[in-house]
């Protein structure tokens, strides 16, 4: 097998429905065709996920890190991201909404760059979530001056290198993705995005994004965009 190592990573809460179809759909895909490892870091999951995943640890060479608290999803990607044993971090949302084959789009971008990003292409979520990932990214774009359209993405290809550098002064925003992107790019570290099939959601509703806190989900990241603008480490 050729290409870098890979330490594919899905965090995950709550996924009950469809954490057993993704794991298993991301194994097969790359099985044989790459040297890889696969991590599951749940985030105190109160459904039959942590079950679910006990029995895969069991069928499958996966390894799953439980966690008794929640921590909330920012918190938890980042402890998720201690667990990566390879140079390359495969980052993904555990909720099935990305195609396993677009994998393959990103990785002839390794070395080239350093954060590979899925953006996606005719997004199948719920239109307030269209509405204000948009809103979001044109912000992030116009705050810093960033030309990337999809900061907010659940695929990511990221170099360790890039991610050690970056990952410690992550705590503005409350997505992941948008933060690490935006440090990342003040570090000149090279980023490119590519364009990735994107599903509706086949079971359950957003763990993430729930519509009935979305006033408090704006002001937390207006809060958040106005202390990451004022981070000294952005400025040039």
């Amino acid at each position: 097998m050729s290409g870098p190592k890979i330490s594919v990573v899905f965090p995950v809460y709550n996924e009950e429905g469809i954490i057993e179809r993704t794991i298993r759909s991301y194994y097969d895909e790359l099985k044989g065709r790459i040297d890889f490892e696969m991590i599951v870091a749940e985030d105190g999951s109160t459904d039959k996920t942590k079950s679910i995943l006990k029995r895969l640890k069991r069928e499958l060479p996966i390894r799953a890190y439980m966690s008794d608290a929640r921590k909330g999803y920012q918190k938890a990607v980042i402890d998720s991201l201690k667990h990566p044993r390879h140079g390359w971090i495969f980052l993904v949302d555990s909720d099935y909404q990305f195609e396993p084959r677009d994998f393959w789009k990103l990785l002839p971008y390794a070395g080239q760059y350093d954060i590979v990003l899925g953006r996606k292409v005719n997004r199948k979520d719920p239109l307030h979530r269209i509405i204000l990932s948009k809103g979001f990214n044109f912000l992030l774009r116009l705050l810093f001056n960033v030309p990337y359209r999809d900061m907010d993405t659940g695929y990511r290809l990221i170099n360790r290198k890039a991610l050690d550098a970056v990952v410690n002064d992550i705590h503005c925003l409350k997505y992941f993705t948008s933060e690490l992107v935006i440090r990342a790019h003040y570090q000149g570290f090279r980023i490119k995005e590519v364009p990735v099939m994107h599903f509706k959601r086949k079971k359950g509703s957003t763990n993430v994004f729930p519509i009935r806190r979305i006033p408090s989900v704006v002001m937390e990241e207006l809060v958040g965009l106005l202390k990451l603008r004022m981070d000294h480490k952005l400025k040039k």
